[in-house]
């Protein structure tokens, strides 16, 4: 038998050891579990979706260190969660799809149904119908299959949702009253009340209005008898609105002022804003305009003080007419005059703000690597040192009771254990970081996105119109932008320099010079707008890229008659099923051999005609049986074969067209083609 003599040194190394051992396990039992990450993100995601974004990035690193595929799978649900709250869809859906790929390997299958929930209400956000329903039956499947009939109820309600987007009335309120029967069922006054305004909604969109009444008036008893004061506010401000409809005067001025009431009580300034004007509008509809006006000059003092001027630039609207009303002509014009100013003030606000926004993105991207990688560095670090501290301890009491090379074999597979963790959690923090790069991409579209002239605005010129508008890349070179203008409507189509981040820079830029033209500096003629843009861009692009921006058609109509400019791009107008290609400039908008004066040019249509504005991405575009180009005049020639059609049947068609004839081949560049029917 042999005994073991501990010296007084093999004393005190034993004492540390078991100290240190002590605080690394304190440690572990203080840190939180990829579950416990998880709650906290979801406790917090609708008030700080940005602390739910950290939470939700905390528990991918501990699920993927737990080795557990069901958290990680999760955790992704979550961060994508956290992005749609933060604005972020794109990034959204990437997350959701990455937690469905893990899911789908689980057993508890509820967990994969409530991501499908979550992609679908992105994609419903996103305008994506058909996509959202997809992903709102799978959910509503798997629920019912799982007997989570709260759960089911919500995903029909979604599915509801789906339908009165998409117009279709009938099957929404049919979905609409099978999760209404549920909440009736278990008797939850908050989703009845809910389901109640949804579904008055649907009526107010079908114009009946005795179905809309009946059913905001149900969800107005819920909400009272709940104590409900946020919804009251909604409620009592619909049914003022309703029943000046009705004209009952005294009813829409009670509940006017109800909603009033409900604002004060929770000490909401936006809500009392918009109370004061729905209450100034029912004095507005029994032409009471005295009244009127000192609700809504009440309403605008409020939305001052919030420093709201999205709803100071509508109340200046109405209070300018209650003027005029009144016959105050001098007040009625100052109060135009702010509205004016403030409109263009809001324009431009918009346009820096989306310049600022891309450019902020992409320095706040890098430095948030940079950052990253700094603390990653720290971590590692951290986790060196005391390994080095516990493994020499370690060895120091050790080497006096076991084998020397027995330590160094389990030594060596401890290193290996943690080098190959060590490579895993490397693999992840690459990932994220590829996924960052393209998540600014993604934002710069977003932003582009909302410059480009939105379609109901462009229908309310032109009620005949389609837009075929398909970026090579994420981002685009090419754009369509519209305004409104002194009685003026304009429209551009062009293709900025490059394609991709570096076009869509240049497009941004295009878009901030032709509304300042327009605007800030009062051009009205298409031919002077590009001779300004011209000028901007050679004084703001520099030496090195003089060369850069657009070839670009601006069409401008008033009272049914069309002038245009267009550089290097020519309209295509098509009568009868005759082609005319109208003239242009052969020279861009920038820096070119030629810097002649830009030509004004008009045109002779009549009723029914078509006129086409388009880029050169679809001429351009290589594919068919050989390989060759689209070509300039088989394109037109497309356009007039289907000219005689309804305007949405040829941007059927050309999406058609152009996808069979690239077949497999990459899109060249960025195509847009917009069609109006004279």
């Amino acid at each position: 038998m042999y005994y073991i003599h501990y010296s007084f040194m093999g004393k005190w190394m034993l004492i540390v050891f078991i100290f240190l051992t002590c605080v690394m396990q304190a440690q572990r039992t203080h840190e939180l579990s990829s579950d416990s990450l998880i709650h906290r993100a979801k406790k917090v995601y609708q008030n700080d979706p940005s602390l739910s974004y950290e939470y939700s990035k905390k528990a991918i690193l501990k699920a993927i260190e737990e080795d557990s595929e069901l958290s990680l799978g999760r955790a992704y649900e979550m961060l994508g969660i956290s992005h749609d709250y933060l604005g972020q869809l794109d990034s959204a859906l990437f997350y959701f799809e990455k937690s469905i790929t893990l899911l789908k390997k689980q057993k508890q299958q509820i967990y994969l149904a409530r991501t499908y929930m979550s992609k679908a209400n992105s994609l419903s956000l996103l305008s994506k119908n058909n996509e959202a329903l997809i992903y709102y039956t799978k959910a509503h499947d798997i629920f019912k299959s799982e007997k989570s009939a709260k759960e089911e109820a919500s995903a029909i309600m979604g599915i509801g949702n789906i339908y009165s987007s998409m117009k279709s009335y009938e099957l929404a309120l049919k979905y609409y009253d099978q999760a209404l029967s549920y909440f009736e069922s278990v008797k939850d006054s908050v989703f009845i009340s809910y389901m109640l305004t949804n579904i008055s909604e649907v009526y107010s969109s079908m114009n009946n209005f005795s179905k809309e009444l009946e059913y905001q008036k149900k969800s107005l008893r819920i909400k009272e008898k709940i104590n409900d004061d946020y919804g009251l506010v909604y409620s009592y401000s619909n049914m003022a609105g309703l029943m000046a409809k009705s004209n009952k005067k005294d009813s829409a001025l009670y509940y006017g002022n109800a909603a009033i009431t409900s604002s004060v009580k929770i000490n909401n300034q936006e809500f009392l804003s918009s109370s004061y004007h729905a209450l100034g509008e029912v004095y507005a509809k029994f032409n009471d305009y005295s009244l009127a006006l000192k609700n809504y000059l009440i309403a605008i003092e409020i939305a001052r003080k919030i420093k709201n001027p999205k709803t100071e630039y509508t109340l200046l609207k109405v209070i300018s007419e209650a003027y005029i009303k009144l016959g105050n002509y001098k007040e009625a014009t100052k109060s135009l005059e702010e509205y004016i100013l403030l409109n263009d003030s809001l324009n431009n606000l918009e346009t820096r703000k989306s310049f600022n926004e891309l450019q902020t993105q992409y320095e706040t991207d890098k430095k948030e690597k940079e950052i990253s990688l700094l603390n990653e560095r720290d971590k590692k670090r951290q986790i060196v040192v005391y390994s080095i501290i516990g493994l020499s301890l370690l060895l120091g009491l050790l080497s006096f009771v076991l084998f020397n090379r027995f330590r160094l074999k389990k030594r060596a597979a401890s290193e290996l254990e943690i080098r190959n963790k060590e490579i895993s959690n490397q693999k992840h923090i690459i990932e994220e970081k590829q996924k960052e790069i393209t998540d600014s991409i993604h934002y710069a579209k977003r932003i582009q996105n909302t410059l480009l002239a939105h379609k109901d605005f462009i229908d309310k010129f032109i009620p005949q119109n389609f837009i075929f508008f398909k970026p090579k890349d994420i981002v685009s070179g090419d754009f369509y932008w519209a305004t409104e203008y002194q009685g003026k409507f304009y429209l551009a189509v062009c293709d900025s320099t490059g394609h991709g981040v570096p076009g869509a820079f240049m497009s941004l830029l295009n878009i901030g010079f032709l509304s300042e033209a327009i605007k800030e500096k009062n051009i009205l003629q298409p031919n002077e707008i590009f001779n300004y843009v011209r000028k901007r861009l050679i004084e703001s692009i520099g030496n090195e890229g003089q060369k850069d921006g657009m070839d670009a058609i601006l069409i401008c109509i008033e009272n049914n008659k069309i002038s245009y400019a267009a550089a290097n791009n020519e309209p295509v107008l098509i009568s009868h099923q005759n082609i005319t290609v109208l003239a242009k400039d052969k020279m861009p908008v920038g820096q070119g051999e030629r810097l002649e004066e830009f030509k004004l040019f008009t045109m002779e249509c009549i009723k029914g005609d078509m006129l086409y504005l388009y880029t050169d991405g679809f001429a351009d575009q290589f594919g068919g049986a050989k390989g060759k180009k689209f070509k300039y005049k088989a394109l037109n020639q497309l356009l007039n074969s289907v000219s005689h059609l309804s305007v949405t049947e040829q941007q059927e068609i050309l999406n058609q067209t152009f996808n069979n004839w690239r077949g497999d081949l990459e899109q060249v560049d960025d195509v847009c083609i917009i069609g109006i029917r004279i």
